[in-house]
């Protein structure tokens, strides 16, 4: 393809000793160690419906002011992809690349393998050797399609047991067809075709304080280590951070599982954050309070072990969230999950995700 490569956001210090020279701290008598302490900017993006993206120009607008990061929300998942086993339907991702790139904009791929969102043809696959030829076959496309234009993929994503005590793994379509190995498979497949690319294991429900978020926190690492063990090219981990404003955050596991992954070499991203609020009051003013309270506990928690290549909602605008049909509130009021009101103007979460885009801490 001839299309220029957009903006990676894996190299921080390179955009940042771009700044530093070009503001002339050098000259001013700045010595390196000082500028090299200043918090490089967290790229943050949000996942575009293209629906949606299609019908609202206003929600166009929104994902090019505010977002650095653009993740096509479905339309990289095999439903979207494959609706008949032969062919592949692009439209959708292709239209949001296109405008990501034309804004300078970087990518995130979501997602090359899930155990949802999957066309009847393949959930119709019955044996072991025809599952592993397709799952290779639909990673080799997507990701040679996309090669240098996105940098970063959710390879698996959701692959975890809710409740990982004793099995670990999720009963899904690719566990029952190829066991645990399905997993290496996606990993060792998207490598081969881009090797430059950011491979990243995707999950929820890492941040309560309970003994099975504390499992599944451990299993995670158990994973990674597994795929590492195998000289398997694994290099984040995505924390999906769908928080429920009527749980507390974790703050001190969080941070310690956040180093624990940095300790195996691997970085984070926050790749869905949203805040479900169905059982707070209607109040908007104090749901908006306790949203942005929550955000800022979370990321701080994250940011104090190690600052996350990214940091993207599940959505940017209240208007369109899946949380309005999954987690209905019991009063006339909307929910308000994201750092955009109905009516796009930024809200008290917006002013948290600000001051880490922004390095101010």
């Amino acid at each position: 393809m001839n299309e220029p490569a957009l903006p990676r956001y894996d190299a921080p210090s390179t955009r940042r000793d771009a700044l530093l020279a070009g503001a002339g701290l050098v000259a001013a008598g700045l010595t390196a160690s000082r500028a090299a302490a200043q918090p490089a900017p967290i790229p943050f993006g949000s996942a575009a419906q293209i629906e949606t993206f299609r019908a609202d120009p206003l929600y166009r607008d929104a994902l090019k002011r505010y977002c650095d990061v653009i993740v096509p929300m479905n339309d990289l998942k095999w439903e979207a992809l494959r609706h008949d086993r032969a062919g592949f339907d692009f439209s959708g991702a292709d239209e949001l690349v296109a405008f990501a790139q034309s804004n300078g904009q970087a990518l995130r791929g979501h997602a090359l393998l899930w155990g949802e969102a999957l066309p009847q043809w393949a959930k119709a696959m019955t044996s072991r050797a025809e599952a592993e030829r397709e799952l290779i076959r639909h990673i080799e496309v997507v990701v040679d399609r996309y090669k240098g234009r996105i940098a970063t993929w959710d390879v698996v994503n959701e692959v975890i047991r809710f409740d990982p005590r004793p099995e670990p793994m999720r009963d899904t379509l690719w566990q029952r067809l190829l066991g645990p190995e399905h997993v290496e498979i996606a990993f060792r497949t998207a490598a081969r075709v881009d090797p430059k690319a950011r491979l990243v294991l995707n999950d929820f429900a890492f941040e309560e304080p309970s003994p099975l978020i504390a499992a599944r926190r451990q299993t995670a690492l158990d994973l990674v280590r597994k795929l590492q063990d195998k000289n398997i090219p694994i290099h984040g981990v995505g924390m999906q951070a769908h928080l429920y404003a009527d749980k507390p955050i974790d703050a001190a596991a969080v941070q310690a599982f956040v180093a624990a992954l940095g300790k195996l070499g691997l970085d984070v991203e926050v790749t869905e954050l949203d805040v479900i609020d169905w059982k707070l009051p209607a109040d908007a003013a104090t749901r908006d309070r306790a949203a942005a309270s929550l955000v800022s506990t979370y990321l701080n928690a994250v940011t104090t072990a190690r600052p996350p290549k990214a940091i993207v909602t599940w959505g940017l605008s209240d208007r369109y969230s899946w949380i309005h049909e999954t987690f209905p509130r019991q009063d006339t009021a909307k929910a308000r999950p994201l750092p955009l009101d109905a009516d796009y103007k930024p809200k008290l979460m917006m002013n948290v995700l600000n001051r880490y885009r922004r390095s101010a801490g």
